[in-house]
Parts: structure tokens; sequence; C-alpha cells
């Protein structure tokens, strides 16, 4: 195909930066507060790395998120077509738990009102964090590879979409109380029996999937969940993030290799602070999305 495609995301997925320039997809920012007035773009003033490091300082100061707004969209979208491109593939995190999605088609309306060369398609990943940035990289491939036009895989993108997995488990339920993901009396009774559940985003929000005693036990636990799923796919493109926890996210990628009859390509990076703001310093995800099965592409 000879169509220019731009690929542009919001930050809740948080691609690696090296996958950002080899594919050259334009990242839009989440922005962050600790006290509620002065607020920072995701991994521009602070690295995530430095983002985690505050939160560990300010240890009774949960931060908070804010999604990119219509400006930020706009100047994407512009940067994109004054770059050449006429076609534009968007994804972002779940409609569910951002306006980042009604921020970019109240964007796109506005900028294609006075453009007639562009078409721009915005999809909402119904995920956050590694599953998002799993189904990112599939259609930065799909763009590169150049086989498929931009109706076909903004297509594939969408069926893509039931099929994508993102869990994560946390190391303090502290957090999750404080952004409201649980209760004070599930955040007492956890840290008093040292629970460490296993989470999922199903149809855009977060849901338990399984409540695992001690640090080790869950991310084994973890991992046997992503090897059961992952044997059933084609083709997968797999992501791990975590919040400084190198060690226990190389602990993972090695069990979920070993559970695979094939070497598959794991994609790390670090957990973005849209997902790091309700979790906290030291969690850990696996995302991952497969061919989808029937497809004729």
């Amino acid at each position: 195909m000879n169509e220019k495609i731009a690929q542009i995301v919001d930050s809740a997925g948080n691609l690696p930066r090296d996958i950002l320039e080899k594919y050259q997809i334009i990242e839009v920012p989440f922005y962050y507060t600790f006290d509620g007035d002065t607020y920072f773009q995701e991994n521009a003033e602070y690295s995530t790395v430095d983002f985690y490091q505050i939160m560990q300082e300010r240890s009774n100061q949960a931060p908070r998120t804010a999604a990119p707004n219509m400006n930020d969209w706009i100047q994407a979208f512009k940067k994109a077509h004054e770059n050449g491109y006429k076609k534009i593939i968007v994804t972002t995190i779940s409609q569910a738990l951002s306006s980042s999605y009604n921020n970019a088609n109240l964007a796109q309306k506005m900028y294609l009102s006075n453009v007639k060369d562009l078409e721009i398609e915005i999809i909402a990943s119904n995920s956050c964090s590694c599953g998002q940035a799993a189904l990112e990289i599939k259609i930065a491939q799909m763009i590169h590879d150049a086989y498929l036009s931009w109706k076909d895989i903004c297509t594939i993108t969408k069926a893509s979409i039931p099929y994508l997995t993102t869990l994560f488990t946390v190391k303090d339920l502290y957090y999750m109380k404080a952004g409201g993901r649980i209760g004070g009396a599930t955040a007492f009774m956890g840290h008093i029996l040292n629970i460490k559940p296993i989470c999922e985003f199903v149809k855009g929000v977060v849901r338990p999937v399984k409540a695992v005693r001690g640090r080790n036990n869950s991310l084994l636990a973890m991992a046997n969940i992503a090897i059961s799923r992952l044997t059933q796919l084609s083709n997968p493109v797999i992501c791990t993030q975590n919040a400084l926890c190198d060690e226990e996210e190389s602990f993972i990628i090695k069990h979920v290799l070993s559970g695979l009859s094939s070497d598959v390509p794991i994609y790390r990076g670090i957990l973005g602070t849209v997902v790091g703001a309700h979790s906290g310093p030291a969690s850990i995800g696996i995302g991952f999305v497969g061919d989808i099965p029937g497809n004729i592409y």
C-alpha cells in the first residue's frame, strides 16, 4: 500500500520510548498532580521513574491524573497533517476510565471542520497500560509492513480489542483505596491478610481476577494466568510494565517464556502514571493481543 498513515496514541499505554521513535508514533501525554494545583505532563517535565520516586517520598499524598485536553489532541493532528499524513489512526485509554477518547473526538470534529484532505479514526482500546501498549505495537507493525490499507488496519484494530488481555498486581493496597478502586474495609483486611490482588481490565474497567496471599504467589499466579491465555493465541504481541520492580518483571518474563512452546519477543516498559497513580510503586502488569481468530487479512 502507498498510503502514508500516522499513528497517534495517548500516554496511558506508556509505550517504550524506543518503540515511539522506531515507528514515529506521536504520543499525547496525560497530566498528573500531587497537590491538586501544579500539573505535569507525563514523560515531559519528569520521567515516569521520577514520578514513582516522588510517590515514595510523598507516601501520604496520592497523585491524581487528568486526560489530554482538546487542544493537546488538535496539536497532535496538526503535527501529523503538516508532516504530510492524510490518514491517522488514534488509540486511547478505555472510555470508561478517562475523558481522553471524548476529548480526541471533540478535537477531531474541530480540526476536520477546517481540513478536507485528512481522515482520522479514533479507537478506545477498552484497556490501559501494557495491554493498550500491546495493541499499539500491533498497529505500528501493521503500518510498518505496509501490506494493509488504513481502513483494514482500523477494522483489525477494532476487532482485536475483545481479545486483548491486561493483567496487573499491586504490592500495597493503599493507592487503590486512595483512588477509590477499593473500599477502606477491603484495604484493611487485605493488609492484615497480606492479600495481593490480581486485577484485569474487563470491558474497559478494572475487575479483580484472583486474590492471592503473598507477593511471590501473586506474581506466579499472574504469570500462570497469562500463560493459559497466551497458549490460545497466534502471533501474540506481549508487553510487561513495572513500577520500579525490574527484578520481579524479569521473573514474570522468564516464567511466561518457560510456559510457551516458542520464543516470543516481550516488550518491557515502565507502568505509566495513569495506572500507577492508583496502583503505586512496585506494581507490575502484563498485556497481550494476538491475531483475530479466523482473520481473513
